[in-house]
C-alpha cells in the first residue's frame, strides 16, 4: 500500500509540475493611459510625473506634488463631475500617494504628515475607523494599478469604474487568534482610498468596495472605483495553496490542523454567508474563478 501511495504521489506530483500556477502577479510601472489633459489638468499630470521621478530622492516633495495635483483635479471635478480625464488623473494621483508611502516607508497613519510647499504646508492624514482591525498601520498598501495578473485561476480582471484608488491591503503580521476569528492567518483585503481636502488638509478615507457602491464626493454621490481581482491574485501567489494539496491526500493526519474555515471579507450581518468547500487533492483556490466573477455582480455584492 505504501508503495502504491508513493507511486501515486509521484505521478500526481509530476502532473502538478506541468500545471500552470494558480495565480501569477507581475509588478509594473504604472502610467496614465489615454489622451493628455488640457488646461489645469495638464498641470496636474506634470506634477504627477515629477512626483514619480523624485519619489526616492525627495519623498516628501513627491507627496506634496501629488497633493497639489489632487487638489487641482478635485477642483475640476467639483465644476464638472463628468470629466473622465479629471477622474483618471485624480485616481492616479491617489494611487501615487500610496506608492510613495509604501516605497519610502512614510507613516501618515500614526500621526499626520506635514508637507511644506511654495504655496504653504499641506497636511496628509486619514479618517480613523472605529473598528481596531481596520487600523491602517496594521497593513501594507500597494495600488492595484502596479500589478498585472494572470494564471490558471485568474483569467479575467473584475473592476468597477468610479472615483478612488483601488488598493491591495496586506496585513503586516500574522494574527495570533486568526482561527477564532474565522479569518486567514494573514489578511489580504481589497480597499478603495478616496482623498478629500479641507483647505490644505488632505484626508484619506478607506472603503470596502464589496460593501460600498457609492461615496459622497464633495457633496455629490458618485460610484466608488474597485479592483476585485488583484487582491485575490496576490493572496494566491503569496500563500500558494497548491503546495499542500497532494500532501494532505497522502498524509492527512499530519495536516489535519490545516483544516479551517476562512472568510474572505469582514462579516456583514446584512449579507447571507456562502460556505464553499473544496474536494480531494484540492484547496480553497479552486473557487477563485467563481468568486472573482461573482464579485463583478452588484446584486451578488449587495446580498452575499
Amino acid at each position: 500500500m505504501r508503495a502504491l501511495l508513493a507511486a501515486l504521489g509521484a505521478v500526481l506530483a509530476f502532473a502538478g509540475c506541468a500545471t500552470a500556477r494558480y495565480a501569477e502577479v507581475w509588478h509594473k510601472q504604472p502610467q496614465l493611459t489615454g489622451p493628455p489633459g488640457n488646461g489645469r489638468l495638464a498641470t496636474v499630470e506634470e506634477r504627477l510625473s515629477r512626483a514619480m521621478h523624485e519619489e526616492r530622492a525627495k519623498p516628501l516633495a513627491a507627496v506634496a506634488d501629488c497633493l497639489e495635483a489632487l487638489q487641482f483635479a478635485a477642483d475640476e471635478l467639483k465644476r464638472n463631475p463628468g470629466n473622465t480625464t479629471a477622474v483618471r488623473d485624480y485616481n492616479f494621483g491617489v494611487s501615487r500617494i500610496f506608492q510613495i508611502i509604501q516605497d519610502t516607508k512614510l507613516d501618515p497613519w500614526t500621526q499626520p504628515l506635514t508637507l511644506p510647499t511654495a504655496g504653504g504646508e499641506f497636511v496628509l492624514t486619514h479618517k480613523p475607523d472605529p473598528r481596531p482591525e481596520w487600523n491602517p498601520a496594521l497593513f501594507e498598501f500597494t495600488p492595484a494599478d502596479e500589478f498585472d495578473v494572470g494564471g490558471k485561476y485568474v483569467t479575467e480582471r473584475t473592476t468597477r469604474e468610479g472615483i478612488g484608488a483601488p488598493i491591495v491591503a496586506v496585513e503586516r503580521e500574522t494574527s495570533p487568534n486568526w482561527r477564532q476569528k474565522l479569518a486567514p492567518s494573514r489578511i489580504f483585503r481589497t480597499v478603495t482610498a478616496v482623498a478629500q481636502f479641507q483647505g490644505r488638509r488632505c484626508v484619506l478615507e478607506f472603503f470596502d468596495p464589496l460593501d460600498t457602491e457609492t461615496v459622497s464626493f464633495y457633496g455629490r454621490t458618485v460610484p466608488l472605483a474597485a479592483d476585485f481581482t488583484v487582491p485575490l491574485a496576490v493572496m494566491l501567489q503569496e500563500t500558494d495553496p497548491a503546495k499542500h494539496e497532494l500532501s494532505r491526500v497522502l498524509n492527512p493526519e499530519k495536516y489535519a490542523q490545516t483544516a479551517t474555515i476562512e472568510r474572505l471579507q469582514p462579516f456583514n450581518p446584512n449579507k447571507t454567508v456562502v460556505l464553499v468547500i473544496h474536494g480531494l487533492k484540492d484547496s480553497q483556490a479552486t473557487w477563485t474563478p467563481m468568486i472573482n466573477k461573482l464579485r463583478g455582480d452588484p446584486v451578488i455584492r449587495k446580498h452575499y
